[in-house]
């Protein structure tokens, strides 16, 4: 695949969805992903991230924009209405 064709898309969500959004990640054929602890102000008010079910992780995935962007529509349709979620992609240039 091109380099040229390839995005990433960055979710942060609320921590204890993060076994689903990697289950969700990996069967829809993403070919890695990395998950970071993540804590910030926004929208949903502060996340310190220090207390494990309270805090906030961020997932990356690098793949086609086709891929990138049906993960953020199931994760979208699957977990928005219930979890603070924050979804974007931006394309990325693979060097290696």
């Amino acid at each position: 695949m091109e380099s040229d064709d390839m995005h990433l898309l960055t979710v942060v969500a609320e921590a204890i969805l993060e076994e689903m959004l990697i289950d969700e990640v990996r069967g829809m054929g993403a070919a890695g992903y990395t998950v970071t602890d993540a804590r910030g102000w926004g929208r949903h008010g502060k996340r310190r991230g220090n207390w494990r079910q309270g805090g906030n992780i961020k997932v990356e995935v690098v793949a086609s924009a086709e891929l990138c962007d049906r993960i953020a529509a199931r994760f979208k349709e699957q977990y928005e209405a219930d979890y603070g979620l924050l979804m974007f992609t931006v394309p990325v240039a693979l060097k290696n």
